[in-house]
């Protein structure tokens, strides 16, 4: 009787675990992307720039100034329900430079670079005319890869 009692009880956490688990939010899709970016630039309080990185393999990164010197990525995506963003990325204070991995929603992997001072034809100059970026493909990082393939096809302004 007790172990049907504890039987009854693990399986009630689980049931419940797994429906949280499943009821994950989904995201706010827009018709257009204008209106997609809009609403992410309003929910997520960007005071700074954003620059659209179109990928080689066709994905949309938001390179997003959200404050003065802290940056984050997001995608921008498109699927039959319309479009969304959605961040890929933690903040993170630049400072001179900083680097880190990143996945998108497709399951591609980048590695990005920030630098002040690089005088490297794989970085761009970001629209806020103060650091240059360089978007790689693969975890570059955590491999220890000197190996770098540039990763951008297209980068256009979407707000300075």
């Amino acid at each position: 009787m007790i172990i049907i009692k504890k039987f009854g009880m693990i399986s009630l956490v689980l049931a419940f675990f797994f429906i949280s688990a499943c009821s994950g939010t989904e995201a706010e899709h827009y018709s257009s992307k204008e209106e997609s970016l809009n609403s992410f630039i309003e929910k997520e309080d960007i005071k700074g720039d954003i620059d659209l990185i179109l990928t080689k393999s066709g994905e949309e990164l938001l390179v997003v100034q959200s404050k003065e010197d802290v940056f984050f990525v997001a995608e921008l995506i498109e699927n039959k329900e319309g479009y969304y963003a959605e961040r890929i990325s933690d903040s993170v204070v630049l400072g001179i430079g900083a680097s880190w991995e990143l996945n998108t929603v497709g399951k591609n992997k980048y590695t990005i670079y920030f630098d002040k001072n690089k005088k490297d034809l794989n970085f761009i100059s970001l629209s806020n005319g103060e650091h240059k970026m360089s978007l790689v493909e693969g975890h570059t990082i955590t491999k220890n890869s000197t190996e770098l393939t540039n990763a951008i096809k297209e980068v256009e302004v979407i707000k300075d």
